[in-house]
Parts: C-alpha cells; sequence; structure tokens
C-alpha cells in the first residue's frame, strides 16, 4: 500500500469517528428534544393564551388555522388574527369565525413603514394588542400552520414550569411534491445534527439557540424587555432573532418536540421551497464564517462519503476483498450517516426521504450559498407581492 493509500485510511478514519460522534449527538438531542406527555397540564391554568396570526392573503389557510386553536381544550385562550392588506377576502374569513366565537377578533393592519418586513410588522402590531388585553403569554404562529388537540396544553405547561422566556418547535412538515420532500425534512436534520440542543437554555451564548417562527411562545415580559418585534423590524427570521435577543437578555429560551400536535406545509412546489429557503437562509446562519463552517461540514462529513463509496465500489478489488480497506471505512460512514436519518425519520416522520440524503445536502448546500449571493448582491426579495432590499 502506498502514502497515498495511507493517507486515504487515515482520512476516512477520521470522519468515521466524527461521524460516530455525531451520531452520539443526535441521539442525546433525541432525548433532550422531548414531546410533552399527553396528561401534562398548565399549572397556571388561569393564565390566557393569546394566539396570534398574522395573515396576507390566506383565504386557502385562515380558517384550518383558526379553528385548529378554537378545538383546544384546557386553556384560557384568546386568537387574534390582523389582517395585512389581503386581497383574497382573508378578512371576510376571519370576520364570520368572530361572529361565531367571541374568542376571536380581526385585526385589520395599518399600512406597513418602509424598513419594516411585512410578517414582523404584523406580528409587531399583534404584540401590542395583545399586551393591551392583559395577555399572560403571547403565541405567534403563521396562518399555514394546523394545531392539533393538546398543542395549547402541553406548550403552555412546558413555558410554565420551565420559566422560559421563549419556547418553541418546529411543526412537522407536510410535503407534497418531490422538492419538497428532498428539502422540508432537512429543517430538523440541521437542528437535530449540529446544535446541542440542552446548550439552548444551559448555555449562555445567545448565538447556541435555535427556534422556529412558525411557533413563538412568549412571556409579555420577555417581550417587553427586547422591544418585540420592533427590535427587528427588516428581518426574515424573526423566531431565531427573537431568540437570540431574548436570550441575550437573561432569558431562558426552551424547545420541545410537537411535530406530533402540529403540522405545517410550509411551502409547495420547488419554486416556493427555493424562494422561500434563499429569503432567510444566509441570516439563519448569521455570518460567512458560519456559512463555510456549515458547508465543510455538511459536504465532508455528510455528502462526500457516498461519493467516496462509489468510487470505493468502482475501483480494482484487492486481494480477497471486495473493496479497499479505505472503502469499507466509507460503507461504514454510509451507514452512520443513514442511522442519524433513520432515528429522525423515525421521530418526525419522512422516512421516503432518508435515501434522497445526498441530494437534500446538495440542495442545502446550495440554497445556503444562493442566499448569501443574495444578500451579497443586494438584490430584492419578493415576498407576499412586497419588494424588500
Amino acid at each position: 500500500m502506498g502514502q497515498g493509500g495511507h493517507f486515504m485510511i487515515l482520512y476516512q478514519s477520521v470522519v468515521a469517528v466524527m461521524l460516530a460522534g455525531f451520531l452520539g449527538m443526535v441521539v442525546r438531542n433525541l432525548r433532550d428534544y422531548a414531546r410533552i406527555p399527553s396528561d401534562a397540564v398548565p399549572s397556571r391554568p388561569e393564565e390566557t393564551l393569546f394566539v396570534l396570526i398574522p395573515a396576507r392573503d390566506e383565504a386557502e389557510n385562515i380558517r384550518g388555522c383558526i379553528e385548529g386553536w378554537l378545538q383546544q381544550e384546557g386553556v384560557q385562550l384568546r386568537l387574534l388574527a390582523l389582517d395585512d392588506g389581503s386581497t383574497d377576502g382573508t378578512d371576510r374569513i376571519i370576520t364570520d369565525i368572530a361572529a361565531q366565537d367571541s374568542r376571536v377578533s380581526l385585526l385589520r393592519g395599518e399600512p406597513k413603514p418602509d424598513g419594516w418586513a411585512g410578517k414582523v410588522w404584523a406580528c409587531s402590531q399583534l404584540g401590542e394588542a395583545a399586551m393591551a388585553q392583559g395577555a399572560d403569554w403571547l403565541l405567534f404562529v403563521d396562518a399555514d400552520t394546523r394545531a392539533l388537540p393538546g398543542l395549547a396544553v402541553v406548550s403552555l405547561h412546558h413555558a410554565q414550569t420551565t420559566g422560559a422566556g421563549m419556547v418553541s418547535t418546529f411543526p412537522y412538515q407536510t410535503t407534497g411534491t418531490f422538492p419538497e420532500r428532498v428539502v422540508l425534512p432537512m429543517l430538523h436534520f440541521l437542528i437535530i445534527t449540529f446544535l446541542p440542543i440542552r446548550m439552548v437554555w444551559e448555555s449562555p451564548f445567545p448565538q447556541l439557540v435555535a427556534a422556529c417562527g412558525q411557533f413563538e411562545l412568549l412571556s409579555p415580559a420577555a417581550y417587553r424587555a427586547v422591544g418585540g418585534h420592533a427590535s427587528q423590524p427588516a428581518t426574515f427570521h424573526d423566531g431565531l432573532q427573537l431568540a437570540r435577543r431574548i436570550k441575550a437578555a437573561g432569558y431562558s429560551v426552551r424547545l420541545f418536540d410537537g411535530s406530533d400536535r402540529m403540522a405545517c406545509r410550509m411551502y409547495a412546489g420547488g419554486r416556493a421551497v427555493w424562494n422561500g429557503f434563499t429569503r432567510n437562509a444566509y441570516e439563519g446562519l448569521g455570518s460567512f464564517g458560519s456559512l463555510v463552517i456549515m458547508t465543510m461540514l455538511q459536504t465532508v462529513l455528510f455528502l462526500l462519503p457516498f461519493l467516496f463509496l462509489l468510487a470505493a465500489i468502482a475501483a480494482p478489488a484487492t486481494s480477497a476483498r471486495t473493496l479497499p480497506l479505505w472503502g469499507w471505512l466509507c460503507a461504514g460512514q454510509v451507514s452512520l450517516i443513514l442511522l442519524m436519518r433513520l432515528l429522525q425519520a423515525r421521530r418526525f416522520g419522512h422516512l421516503d426521504s432518508v435515501l434522497l440524503h445526498p441530494l437534500s445536502i446538495l440542495f442545502m448546500v446550495a440554497i445556503q450559498w444562493a442566499s448569501f449571493w443574495k444578500s451579497l448582491r443586494k438584490k430584492p426579495v419578493i415576498w407576499k407581492g412586497r419588494s424588500y432590499l
């Protein structure tokens, strides 16, 4: 065996050890990112949960979203939905529901000021209105989410018992088209594989945090302390940015697995997936350095093993082995990667996406760099009929 062969064995051994370490973190994260027991109840049931829904042209979604929350039991619940200049009759649907259930109110949004992202402006108005009405908890959810039975009880229980300033979860991502099946399951993969979940609430560093803008549960004290959504008027990653600010202000941020009690079809079709993720992927990473590190980790550890294994299969057999020694190491690496995906698929669904993993990594890296390129070029972002620089 030549010097090149020894180097290849050493390199593949190092990659295998690192992947084994990541597998250990995935196992630990799946334990820490836990589901709340079904028998959990709020410790202070008298506290009022205000569900706040920003809605712009959501006629297809808003009824299902609101009705899912109105079916929740075991909590004192109010619901405010803000119509943000819709042209598809969203406001009429909210008005019809409000006429039948006094817990529901329609707010009509004010014109968006310059320098604000549309959703953030809508959430800021909702937050102010809820606090003016004496909300004990503020829960911002997207109009395309669906709350399943028990979500309100377990989330409020978790917030009260942990004393968190903010609680978030990542819903089950409903998929329809092939691009959705390739990309959307990666939301859970990136969090569970690369972020030590326990450090979200144990570490004092705001950079070690995660949150999903589809579900932001906050105490009014924490929300006021950071200036609410007004502290981040131009962001397209309001959940993550709020979590960073709340943690920096000394409040705890908590995560729980609500994928069994909340669902969302985030984007429908490949174009929507691409436009949606390139809109804010780079902002979520936070810096060019983080982009480079994530690219290296994703490609070296979670993509190249598949390519090296193919190369080993194509290489001439040596002695009695069907693969060179380094090829067997690559086979072990691929097995570790697929085991990580299987463990996560068992929890979060999307078993059919496991074998699409190499393509998923390629898409994620492309999305992250395209998002960076958009930010570098200051190319306008078109979202919900509005243009942002």
